[in-house]
């Protein structure tokens, strides 16, 4: 069956923004890539969703973009986090991005980093028929395909280097004033608003009771739920929050799962020959087990090394240690998440189905299956975790063009779907 959809929506990823935030306009969150795919095949648009929002008030604030609509985070959810069903002001009703969407008239979905868990969460809202009303029916054939760009499949160990707890993955309680404190005048600075009034970035986070209120109080991010929960996006990059997602994750036949794996990091030239012997010796190697290529965004360099050193004293999830969780296979990062992680959802109860081979050359995908490429196979050269997206407006010519080609690249497959 060919592609029906002529749809493509963004979805950005951990402090991502899009319109209406000035930020946008300053510095556009996609880089080049809405003018590489904008070749007439398809209707490009970009969401916007909640920069530190959970994985499902993500997905809840994308489906009503999508459709048109006001936020509706659903009454069971939003009792159970603590925050309000409806946002006071964020709505999108006759300015929807998607007219007639439906399963005939499906979309694609383009996320990056935690963008792609909002795009499958969002599928699984479809399924789940959150938004149903007599008459009014969703289901997962509404996304026709989901592209998965450095996503953050199976989580990170990054969350853990600002205050999540390595053996439950939430926010530790004792999370430093200061460092919140450093945050809201960093916030501030920028101009961040917490409702939906343009800025330079807005947060969206009026859903929660007390923030419009106190808006960039230090006080009212360290006592509040939005903190102390779960439903918040520090929580739901954790290996932790991950599994939870794909234990609920069910992917459809009818679709297409597409992911591009970012990868900047490599073993330290003495590992190559000696690291098999020290974890032999030690249990693990000791040290960095990877280092960062040269052309990675300074921005990344400390969380590049963080990943490729951070140790467990226990099992964050079951299977921890085996297999593809052994701590070594998750060494090798694009300096926010690694590259293992990136490929499909694998940490819940059942693996996702995977097709083998790449997807961008050769034989087509199929529905149903993920398939995984790594960018520098499509691109000819390696990305970190910004390249695909705003990072590369810092880069050299070459990864620039190597950037473009990304894009073109894809656009092109998408377009023999």
């Amino acid at each position: 069956m060919p592609l029906r959809a002529r749809n493509i929506v963004f979805a950005p990823g951990l402090f991502g923004w899009g319109p209406p935030d000035e930020m946008n306009a300053i510095l556009p969150y996609w880089g080049d890539a809405r003018a590489q795919l904008d070749g007439g095949a398809f209707r490009i648009h970009e969401a916007k969703v909640g920069p530190v929002s959970s994985f499902h008030d993500r997905a809840c604030e994308l489906y009503a973009q999508i459709r048109g609509r006001r936020v509706d985070y659903g009454a069971a959810h939003s009792s159970a986090a603590g925050h309000d069903r409806f946002s006071p002001t964020l709505t999108f009703e006759g300015r929807g991005l998607v007219e007639g969407w439906s399963a005939e008239n499906p979309v694609i979905l383009i996320g990056h980093s935690a963008g792609a868990q909002t795009c499958l969460i969002l599928q699984q809202l479809l399924r789940e028929g959150l938004w149903n009303a007599p008459g009014d029916e969703t289901s997962a054939d509404w996304i026709e395909v989901v592209v998965s760009v450095a996503g953050v499949l199976n989580g990170s160990t990054l969350p853990y280097m600002f205050g999540c707890d390595k053996s439950s993955g939430a926010l530790s309680r004792g999370l430093s004033p200061q460092a919140i404190s450093s945050l809201i005048k960093l916030a501030n600075a920028a101009g961040a608003q917490l409702d939906y009034t343009p800025g330079l970035v807005s947060l969206w986070l009026d859903h929660w009771a007390g923030a419009a209120d106190e808006a960039r109080s230090a006080a009212w991010f360290e006592a509040s739920p939005f903190v102390t929960g779960t439903d918040n996006l520090a929580y739901d990059l954790t290996l932790q929050g991950c599994r939870k997602a794909n234990d609920r994750f069910e992917a459809s036949p009818n679709t297409y799962y597409l992911s591009l794996v970012t990868g900047a990091t490599r073993a330290p030239p003495v590992l190559k020959t000696i690291g098999g012997a020290l974890t032999r010796l030690f249990g693990q190697t000791p040290g960095p087990r990877a280092i960062p290529e040269a052309s990675m965004l300074p921005l990344l360099l400390p969380s590049a090394l963080y990943q490729a050193s951070v140790t467990f004293d226990a099992r964050p999830i079951p299977g921890w240690g085996e297999g593809d969780l052994k701590l070594d296979a998750w060494s090798e990062n694009d300096g926010a998440v690694s590259s293992i992680s990136q490929r499909y959802p694998f940490t819940g109860q059942q693996a996702a189905p995977v097709a083998a081979g790449g997807f961008m050359e050769g034989r087509p995908p199929e529905r149903g299956k993920w398939c995984f490429e790594r960018i520098e196979t499509v691109a000819g050269l390696r990305f970190d975790h910004l390249d695909p997206v705003f990072g590369i407006s810092a880069k050299s010519h070459a990864l620039r063009e190597a950037h473009q080609t990304l894009w073109r690249k894809l656009g092109e497959r998408l377009n023999t779907l």
